[in-house]
């Protein structure tokens, strides 16, 4: 139960989010969650959006370099240890980044996993909810 993430590769100059966020906001996409990792020269804006193709198409239209990418959405309750329970079921999966997103009145983890659908099987077994595309919003 993958979603998907629009990833955009974005210089290190003044205004680079705001272009982004411009063009989400007048295409009418709404921003669930968002992280920023950036280097020297670029950025990596990695965006969970309710219209990822729409927004990967408005983005590519302004010459922005942009990519979609699956990953796993899961609803952790919101108590001490949680994470910790995600994360030791996660042990041998191999996480290369996670973000918060959020949704609702719960607070969900954006995880990307090489192995997405032995992931998954973990994190049912583990007694955690997936999430859908249409579960995290439009």
């Amino acid at each position: 139960m993958a979603v998907k993430q629009v990833t955009v590769f974005i210089g290190n100059e003044e205004g680079r989010i705001e272009k982004v966020t411009e063009i989400l906001k007048n295409n009418n996409i709404n921003i669930n969650s968002l992280s920023l990792a950036e280097s020297v020269d670029f950025g990596l804006l990695r965006l969970i959006v309710g219209e990822p193709e729409k927004a990967k198409d408005a983005l590519l239209a302004q010459d922005l370099s942009v990519r979609l990418t699956d990953v796993i959405a899961v609803e952790i309750p919101n108590h001490t240890g949680s994470l910790h329970s995600l994360l030791t079921a996660l042990v041998d999966c191999n996480i290369e980044y996670m973000y918060v997103l959020s949704v609702g009145d719960t607070a969900s983890m954006i995880l990307r996993i090489k192995d997405l659908e032995r992931a998954e099987s973990v994190i049912e077994k583990a007694g955690f909810h997936l999430l859908g595309q249409t579960e995290i919003g439009a």
